[in-house]
């Protein structure tokens, strides 16, 4: 690594550079192999067993998230499922979190690798930016599917009207629209800073956040708190427990009719697939808004706790396709349709690769 190189000179440029115009009289020159190795630990971390074991896991929900979200999509168009909101929803939330995975999880690995930034400064703010907008589609996505799911089981006549191509871009385009709008300021005050720095000595940068005062940075945690995480948490609180009370009613309605059972038993799974969305969603996430907020606010010695709680927040984007094939029948037998299709491709390509005909 370059950069472990240049710090391994940083004694050499110490000597030879003048430094006692950086230092008062009193400094002990004895103390600068302890500075150098101090300074070398924060900027590259990946000597701790914490940091180790970080990356170890990191590895595992890349290829899932990256596996899984492209499954989802694929097999939805593939399939031609996208005919209700409940699928546009969940493509797009797969979309979501594959921006996660591919922008976000790698600039996350390298930042733990090497605490500067390297990778430029749009790359400065659009990983941010991207991380905000992706996460804020995925709550919105999921409380527009607890909303879709309530009226689907409170006003069933109403909900089997077919959503329509249109209708279903302008919900996606709304939940969009309001993302970027509300993670826009992050655009604005993410930028690079350099590191104050000896002669002699490589620039250093890091991708931070600057706020023109601190207020400005509490209220916009705050707002994204609430917007983000409360009010959609109090929409799906709301829209679940009607559910549960109009799903319990229904069951009793269904002891003296067997009418609609059907249509009741699938829209009951569907609710409780949601849930169970919702809930991970929740854990996965705010443990990372709430250290970061505590950060915000001032709060010493947890960078490692945001370290850990950002990796359960990309874990989000891998938990949602294992979920989505444990619980859901019609997509594991969609994907294993894909896999079957794939293997019967590479046997017929490979056999006429070979001089053999098609049809043997």
């Amino acid at each position: 690594m370059d950069q472990l190189t240049e710090f391994l000179n940083y004694r050499k440029l110490f000597s030879k550079s003048n430094l006692t115009n950086y230092f008062s009289p009193t400094f002990n020159f004895t103390d600068v192999d302890s500075i150098i190795e101090n300074f070398k630990k924060d900027m590259f971390p990946i000597q701790e067993y914490s940091t180790v074991i970080l990356l170890s896991m990191y590895a595992p929900i890349f290829l899932a998230g990256l596996i899984g979200n492209v499954l989802i999509i694929i097999s939805s168009i593939r399939e031609k499922s996208l005919k209700k909101s409940k699928h546009f929803l969940l493509v797009n939330l797969a979309c979501a979190d594959l921006a996660v995975t591919l922008f976000c999880m790698p600039a996350s690995v390298g930042t733990i690798i090497y605490r500067p930034w390297i990778y430029g400064r749009f790359l400065c703010k659009f990983v941010a930016f991207m991380q905000g907008v992706a996460v804020a589609v995925s709550i919105f996505s999921l409380t527009a599917m607890s909303v879709d799911r309530y009226l689907s089981i409170q006003h069933p006549a109403q909900s089997r009207k077919v959503i329509t191509a249109a209708q279903a871009v302008g919900m996606l385009a709304a939940i969009w629209l309001v993302s970027l709008i509300f993670m826009a300021p992050l655009l604005y005050i993410r930028d690079l800073d350099t590191l104050p720095r000896f002669p002699e000595m490589p620039e250093i940068q890091f991708c931070i956040e600057m706020w023109p005062q601190d207020r400005d940075k509490h209220a916009y945690g705050l707002f994204l708190l609430f917007v983000v995480f409360l009010i959609p948490g109090a929409t799906l609180t709301i829209c679940y427990g009607h559910l549960g009370r109009a799903l319990c009613v229904n069951d009793v309605q269904r002891q003296s009719s067997d009418s609609s059972t059907r249509g009741l038993f699938s829209r009951k799974k569907a609710a409780r697939m949601l849930i169970i969305l919702v809930v991970v969603f929740m854990i996965c996430w705010l443990p990372y808004n709430i250290a970061s907020l505590m950060s915000d606010l001032g709060g010493d010695n947890i960078l490692m706790i945001l370290f850990f709680t950002l990796w359960l927040g990309h874990a989000h984007s891998a938990l949602n396709p294992i979920m989505y094939w444990v619980l859901n029948r019609q997509f594991r037998h969609r994907v294993r349709g894909m896999v079957k299709w794939v293997q019967a491709y590479s046997c017929t390509s490979t056999l006429t690769r070979n001089g053999i005909p098609e049809y043997v």
